[in-house]
């Protein structure tokens, strides 16, 4: 799956730096907002090369996370404001949502890339809904290993997964929707199940983590 997302949006970059769209390359820092309007009201459409970043409601409740080869594009997320970046840095491209419409409306191919991609960010949400359906302890098992899965494919020798430090204890009570103390009793029940190993700094999850 990381793969093909991957692919997806080399795809979708490649087509439109090939245009004569304007676009800007932008190098972000670790807390750095992102806007996907400008102050003129115009939407943004960005694409992320490296990095993660938050994507957050006007409540600040996290939505979703965005990370290489994703999309952010401001039809996508009906309640959203603004992203944040996670990591040290994030690498984008930006592009004014009128002119990749444009280049939609002209272009066969960047039509269906752009489609794909929004397609790809509908399947996480569609997740998430899913997920939030669950008691709290199997919500927040899934969530963890829904992240640690797509943001770090590797497994270790005693086959978990390690969600990424970029993802503190904080965001994760956040974009599950319970206070920190509750995630923390509720790691501490995963903990006794042997499906989850986690301290301070770091959380691991199994690779084969399931809904019990």
């Amino acid at each position: 799956m990381q793969t093909n997302k991957r692919n997806q949006s080399g795809h979708l970059l490649a087509a439109l730096l090939e245009t004569n769209i304007p676009r800007q390359k932008m190098i972000l820092q670790k807390n750095d907002k992102i806007e996907l309007i400008s102050i003129n009201k115009e939407p943004y459409i960005f694409i992320i090369v490296s990095g993660v970043v938050a994507i957050s409601s006007n409540t600040n409740t996290m939505i979703d996370f965005a990370g290489e080869g994703d999309l952010l594009d401001y039809n996508a997320y009906s309640s959203y404001l603004s992203g944040k970046v996670l990591t040290d840095k994030v690498s984008v491209w930006r592009f004014a949502q009128m002119d990749i419409f444009t280049q939609i409306a002209q272009s066969p191919v960047i039509q269906m890339e752009h489609y794909h991609m929004l397609q790809m960010i509908q399947r996480r949400l569609e997740q998430k809904q899913i997920h939030a359906t669950l008691d709290t302890k199997n919500k927040i098992a899934a969530f963890i290993h829904t992240l640690a899965a797509r943001y770090n494919t590797t497994v270790n020798n005693q086959g978990m997964l390690e969600l990424p430090k970029c993802f503190s204890r904080k965001m994760i009570a956040n974009y599950a929707g319970v206070s920190l103390s509750t995630l923390t009793t509720y790691l501490q029940q995963l903990v006794a199940e042997d499906r989850i190993v986690f301290n301070k700094h770091v959380i691991f999850i199994s690779e084969n983590n399931g809904v019990l």
